[in-house]
């Protein structure tokens, strides 16, 4: 199945990661909510949890990748999408009501960051959930409906 997801994390601690070319971030403990596309599949959602199983990423490739290894997964959301420019909406969109990390995963897209955080899981689970209506993703997957 072709879409977008965001996969939800929890960063227990404070933490300082070098997070590829963007150098040396600085990050809060709290929730954190990434934004990415699937429009080849949903195995890129698939990679990403299997990494946070595993609690490592042997060969980091997206700056998602560099924080996983210290986060805890809590969950996804998974919208089917056929449409490339609906990753930036809905980055775009978040940008607009959550704190976020620069430029971090937005390389190919105009929203200033696919990364955002919130010390209140609640906040964050909500604020996703108004933003997908309103770009227009109706129907949205959980980690309970088991498609992938």
């Amino acid at each position: 199945m072709k879409g977008i997801y965001i996969l939800i994390l929890h960063l227990p601690s404070c933490k300082e990661l070098k997070i590829g070319k963007l150098g040396r971030l600085s990050f809060e403990s709290g929730y954190y909510a990434y934004v990415g596309s699937a429009l080849l599949g949903e195995h890129r959602l698939m990679r990403h949890i299997k990494n946070l199983q595993k609690g490592k990423v042997l060969n980091p490739h997206w700056h998602i990748d560099y924080l996983i290894s210290h986060c805890e997964k809590v969950g996804w959301f998974f919208a089917e999408c056929h449409d490339p420019k609906k990753e930036g909406e809905v980055a775009n969109a978040l940008s607009k009501k959550l704190s976020y990390i620069d430029n971090f995963g937005s390389s190919d897209s105009n929203a200033p960051s696919h990364l955002f955080k919130s010390k209140k899981l609640k906040k964050l689970e909500e604020e996703i959930q108004k933003v997908w209506g309103s770009v227009g993703l109706a129907k949205i997957y959980s980690e309970k409906d088991s498609i992938i």
